[in-house]
């Protein structure tokens, strides 16, 4: 969990790392420090491929949708841009597909090699130009994640075009969450049914989406005032759920000393290089256990008579679920929390290879919504499964800022020193990426709405879940 210089502004970089909690004394924010950069894994899994690997139909399609999407990003600038700017808009010179293995060759104010587009999507300012690798990067993200994925890289590049040309400065960090934020405005307007060209995405691409920046973000630890960062995943889609839902001006309103973009910094300690940024499986489940019931305690104890929900460990390799009145065995998932007996029973099998392939605040974020779960139960919250789905994140979310923050603490040393539950870099990405793995037969709502109401939890506290 827990040396070319060229002017170019690059979409996304495909490296991927993980980060782990930390306990240590002392309360800070941020997770603590000590620097550097964790140790690459993937939280998203995809399927490798290019353009040649595609049926030629599947092919042709990927690039008509491409075409189609430079249609209507521009024409939706068109038509808003003088509202959100205050001056004419002034569209990109042109806006054409890439292929790093061939022969074409490109400049960008000097020459540029083609590696430099491989995975990547770039908007050049000298030369006043979109392009993308059609080879890799389209194809990747059109497979893996959807007809949604590609356009909102295209969306994005425009946003910075947009920028450019409305005079946006400031560092690297900005300029990059603003244009994830403009590509999720687009998507607001296509979703209002707005455009003329490209219809509304269904539920499983805007998931796509959400997917793709997971696996596009910087690696964790990266300083996010460093030049050329983009921002961690959980940054990066906030700020496209802001354009989404908010549209474009509060896009243009973003300013670093301001609430807008909402940035969370996180570092590596010093011990994390040692274990690889994640607490061994036993030791996180216990840490995390802990840290729910000393947050929710007062919760607990009043509505069970202690300040801890029980725990009842499986394994599916040796027998199913554990019995809970009214939940069948497909409905409970790896995990759940049974209302009837007031018990979190999880599958010690699956968890543990959670915590292998994506990190031990993946395992955080899974109890966390289950002990979100109970709480909505104690308060007797009332809706319809994505309802109490949303809610339930959003309550993770609320205990996902107290380990943020570094409070919470957990227990004392042997010298009587407090020991508190912080986040290491990349926790909060872990979070977001087991929703993209699991989700409960019983769950409605969707990976952008889940992970909406974690966010909302996690910045604006309880009163953002319903309660």
């Amino acid at each position: 969990m827990l040396i070319l210089v060229v002017v170019v502004i690059g979409f996304f970089l495909l490296a991927q790392c993980g980060g782990g909690l930390d306990v240590g004394g002392g309360g800070g924010t941020g997770g603590g420090g000590g620097g550097g950069v964790g140790p690459r894994t993937d939280l998203v899994q995809t399927q490798p491929i290019n353009r040649d690997e595609m049926p030629a139909a599947e092919r042709q399609a990927m690039d008509d949708a491409m075409s189609t999407g430079v249609t209507d990003v521009n024409d939706y600038w068109a038509a808003v841009y003088e509202d959100v700017w205050g001056r004419p808009y002034d569209p990109p010179s042109s806006a054409f597909a890439f292929d790093p293995d061939g022969n074409q060759r490109i400049s960008c104010g000097q020459p540029l090699p083609n590696d430099i587009l491989r995975n990547n999507a770039i908007y050049c300012p000298p030369e006043d130009y979109i392009t993308w690798d059609a080879r890799y990067l389209i194809p990747k993200l059109t497979v893996n994640f959807g007809r949604a994925a590609p356009l909102v890289v295209l969306a994005h590049e425009w946003g910075h075009a947009v920028q450019t040309k409305a005079g946006v400065g400031g560092p690297t960090i900005l300029k990059e969450l603003q244009a994830d934020c403009l590509a999720g405005a687009w998507v607001q307007s296509v979703q209002n049914g707005e455009s003329e060209t490209v219809g509304p995405f269904s539920n499983a691409e805007l998931d796509g989406s959400v997917a793709g920046f997971l696996l596009l973000r910087d690696p964790p630890g990266t300083d996010p005032l460093a030049q050329g960062a983009h921002g961690s995943g959980f940054d990066r889609i906030r700020a496209f759920e802001d354009g989404i839902q908010q549209g474009p001006t509060v896009c243009a309103n973003y300013e670093l000393n301001t609430d807008s973009p909402r940035i969370t910094p996180l570092e590596f300690t010093a011990d994390d290089s040692d274990t690889g940024g994640n607490l061994p499986l036993d030791d996180s489940i216990d840490v995390v256990v802990a840290g729910l019931n000393a947050f929710w305690g007062p919760e607990l104890e009043q509505a069970f008579g202690e300040a801890q929900l029980g725990l009842d460990e499986y394994r599916s390799t040796d027998r199913g679920i554990p019995s809970c009145p009214g939940v069948s065995q497909d409905e409970g998932g790896p995990i759940f929390y049974c209302s009837e007996t007031g018990t979190i029973s999880y599958d010690y099998d699956t968890i543990a290879a959670v915590h292998a392939d994506i990190g031990d605040f993946a395992i955080a974020l899974l109890f966390a919504r289950e002990y979100g779960n109970a709480i909505l139960d104690i308060e007797g919250a009332r809706g319809d499964g994505a309802q109490l789905d949303i809610s339930g994140h959003c309550l993770a979310g609320v205990w996902s800022r107290a380990v943020y923050d570094g409070n919470l603490q957990i227990d004392t040393a042997a010298d009587g020193e407090p020991l508190f539950l912080e986040l290491s870099a990349g926790d909060l990405d872990e979070a977001l990426a087991v929703m993209l793995r699991f989700r409960s037969p019983r769950e409605d709502a969707t990976l952008f709405e889940r992970t909406d109401g974690f966010g909302d939890g996690f910045f604006d506290g309880e009163p953002a879940c319903g309660l």
